[in-house]
């Protein structure tokens, strides 16, 4: 009797630690799928009207100070190319296809404003 009642514990607490290891694998998948964009304010200049739309996402900032950096964390809900619009000195300034947005892969770049108008998109380095 005493031997079915270990044989039971060792049953409870293997599946219990079965469920917690599946759980963790399960969040670490779900975090590999996250997207992360990087906007930095490389020039002395503001720029204003900032909206980012990605992956069916749209993300808005009022401003982006000289030497400011906005970081956006976030699961694509469609496929798009992304795209960056802003006002620099009273200019409008657009860019499409800043990136490739899916709900089946994480995108990591950086956007980097400068004063001239000029918005490179560069890959976010691993690490």
């Amino acid at each position: 009797m005493k031997n079915k009642s270990i044989a039971s514990s060792s049953l409870k607490f293997f599946s219990v630690l079965l469920l917690v290891f599946i759980a963790l694998v399960f969040y670490k998948y779900n975090l590999s799928l996250r997207n992360n964009l990087v906007i930095i304010n490389q020039g002395s200049n503001i720029w204003t009207n900032v909206k980012i739309s990605a992956g069916g996402e749209d993300f808005y900032f009022d401003e982006i100070t000289n030497g400011e950096s906005k970081r956006i964390r976030f699961y694509s809900k469609s496929e798009d190319g992304g795209s960056f619009e802003g006002v620099l000195n009273k200019v409008n300034y657009k860019k499409s296809g800043i990136s490739y947005f899916t709900p089946n892969m994480s995108t990591k770049d950086k956007i980097i404003l400068s004063d001239d108008g000029r918005i490179n998109v560069m890959p976010f380095p691993e690490g």
